[in-house]
């Protein structure tokens, strides 16, 4: 059971630091500029980023205003949940237009049956 949380922190941790990564080197910064605006060393970020350190609720909300997403967005696409999830698909669709947005749901429909189909059938380990 133990093995099986520190995996699950672990994983979420890689997420977040991929999530963080992501809009970082989307806004054009380099590590050191988001440390400096949310006063930590390179190498905090950079712990971070790789997952091996999980920032405190209040570096989250730094990071967040550092980044300029709001904190649900930051966490939720980190999340294994797929409640959490819904909320990121939709703040997608919610930018479509009806037409396109029923074409989203229907191919999301037929993904999600296709991926369920399969493993169903895939052996268990």
């Amino acid at each position: 059971m133990a093995a099986t949380k520190k995996n699950q922190g672990s994983k979420l941790g890689v997420m977040l630091g991929a999530n963080i990564s992501e809009r970082r080197k989307k806004l054009g910064w380099t590590q050191a500029e988001l440390a400096e605006r949310i006063g930590v060393d390179t190498e905090t970020v950079s712990r971070f980023e790789r997952g091996s350190n999980l920032p405190s609720i209040q570096r989250l909300e730094k990071l967040a205003d550092a980044l300029n997403i709001p904190l649900y967005r930051l966490v939720a696409a980190s999340s294994p949940r797929a409640d959490d999830q819904s909320h990121i698909l939709n703040e997608w669709i919610s930018e479509l237009t009806p037409k396109d947005r029923e074409f989203a749901m229907n191919t999301l429909k037929q993904l999600c049956v296709h991926l369920s189909a399969t493993a169903k059938r895939a052996p268990k380990v």
